[in-house]
């Protein structure tokens, strides 16, 4: 085993590792737990940076076995640059989602089992983003939403906490098994499971490549939250704990969109995806609207916040719809930049929650004064969530647009800007309710633990830093792109 592959176990191992030393130590374990979730956030998030020159040398880590040669079965790992960029954001999320539950999370007999959930949820997304085959990857798939849905019925807020977990494991499991189909239809067709094999080009029948292309991107699309197969994801994102809702938000939604590059536009051509291209865009411009209008119509900061995740979730499936090199990189870019905004956004919710014990606009207001950290945080993500520069998203944004004018489809590409006129107007109108005018009468602001500030300022500060230099991420996402369509650009 090289130095490679030992990065590689440790990425998958060490939350593994600490999942399952948690869960041993029980309640004797709660004072050390949330130190010992953070050290394996780390290490994996510093096995994943770690591994980055190998890529840049043009090596591609990797490790696997047989489990069963008969069927040509193998289980294996592999990162490349499709991967990368979906593991690191993942990595730094789950990370910083651990420091703030350090403040947020109150300390109890049941703390280890919350910080082994959260790790075994974090190990779902890497194990499914570095899978080379598609049982692997179907094993951490639902490890990532079985874990979530732990934490959601067991350490959830209100009483209907149990109910809106089964709905979110209801909903999205109907999409996992779209999506098995579609695995097991790939398999049965090619005799083999390896996404290597699937690289190297795969041969079907136009009527298959229709049908699997179509379970595909609808069973993706269900973990993406887009309208109108987003229903599970406000009332998940609201009753959640707010970690939860960090890494639900900011990293998990993003495995729809890898999954979509992973296996449709992985594996078919540019010819075999175009007649998919306006059913994506238009879905895309449906949920950016539709999104954003319950934005407006929202008035808890939890349900904002959410739907503009749907929102945002649009703007990303238009982006792949075009199958332009521009739509294509601007969504992928858009993923990892909704993940640091929407972190941020729903850090920054938390803190207010956490200070004033409410959680709902009419009875916020005037704040600004009071929390002058938190104010500037939100701002910061009020204007990156509406694509104003030099923030992070008017760069994907801008990316996104410019592939859909490269479309014939112009008419669709001057909707989609101008509906993102509706960003503006709910992440301005949710910022001058809270921090602006007059504070209502009873308004009390209680302190706010350093664990939550720290990430929370991180993240507002990292918004800016990568609009300001974007190279180095867009180099990533550009290398992925002769892994897509074919190579068709």
């Amino acid at each position: 085993m090289n130095a490679e592959t030992t990065w590689l176990v440790i990425i998958l191992g060490a939350p593994l590792a600490a999942a399952a030393l948690l869960s041993l130590m029980g309640a004797r374990g709660a004072r050390m737990a949330g130190w010992i979730a953070g050290l394996a956030a780390a290490l994996s998030l510093v096995g994943t940076i770690a591994l980055l020159p190998a890529l840049q040398r043009g090596d591609t880590p990797a490790l696997g076995f047989e489990w069963i040669p008969a069927m040509n079965i193998r289980l294996a790992v592999r990162l490349d640059w499709l991967t990368l960029s979906f593991l690191i954001t993942e990595a730094a999320v789950a990370l910083l989602a651990v420091v703030y539950s350090w403040g947020y999370h109150h300390r109890d007999e049941g703390t280890a089992y919350f910080y082994a959930s959260l790790m075994l949820f974090a190990a779902g997304m890497s194990g499914t983003t570095l899978a080379d085959d598609i049982f692997l990857f179907y094993v951490f798939w639902e490890l990532m939403l079985v874990a979530s849905y732990v934490l959601i019925a067991v350490w959830g807020e209100g009483e209907r906490r149990t109910a809106v977990a089964l709905k979110y494991f209801i909903f999205t499991h109907v999409g996992s098994l779209m999506v098995l189909v579609g695995l097991i239809l790939l398999y049965n067709a090619t005799g083999t499971g390896s996404f290597s094999a699937f690289r190297a080009g795969v041969t079907l029948a136009p009527a298959l490549v229709r049908t699997v292309v179509t379970l595909f991107l609808v069973g993706f699309c269900v973990k993406m939250a887009i309208f109108p197969l987003h229903l599970w994801l406000p009332d998940a994102h609201t009753v959640a704990p707010m970690p939860v809702t960090i890494m639900l938000a900011a990293a998990m939604l993003s495995m729809g969109t890898y999954g979509i590059l992973r296996f449709p536009m992985g594996i078919f051509t540019l010819a075999q995806m175009t007649p998919f291209a306006v059913p994506m865009m238009v879905t895309g411009i449906i949920s950016e609207l539709y999104g954003a209008l319950m934005a407006l119509a929202e008035d808890d900061i939890k349900r904002i916040i959410a739907y503009s995740s749907v929102s945002q979730m649009g703007y990303i499936l238009f982006g792949l719809g075009t199958l332009t090199w521009n739509g294509v990189a601007g969504a992928t870019l858009h993923v990892i930049y909704h993940g640091i905004v929407k972190a941020l956004l729903f850090m920054c919710a938390g803190l207010i929650i956490r200070a004033t014990k409410r959680r709902r606009i009419g009875q916020l207001g005037g704040l600004g004064g009071a929390m002058p950290v938190t104010a500037i945080c939100t701002g910061v993500g009020a204007l990156a969530i509406a694509g104003a520069p030099p923030f992070c998203i008017f760069i994907s944004e801008w990316m996104i647009f410019s592939g859909g004018f490269h479309t014939a489809r112009i008419g669709l590409s001057v909707l989609t800007v101008f509906g993102s006129l509706l960003t503006v107007a709910y992440a301005l109108w949710m910022l001058g309710r809270i921090f602006f005018g007059t504070r209502p009468e009873g308004l009390t602001v209680g302190r706010l633990p350093r664990a939550m500030l720290v990430p929370t300022v991180l993240l507002a500060v990292l918004s800016l830093v990568a609009g300001l230099f974007p190279a180095p991420v867009f180099d990533w996402v550009a290398r992925e792109l002769p892994m897509l369509l074919g190579g068709a650009w």
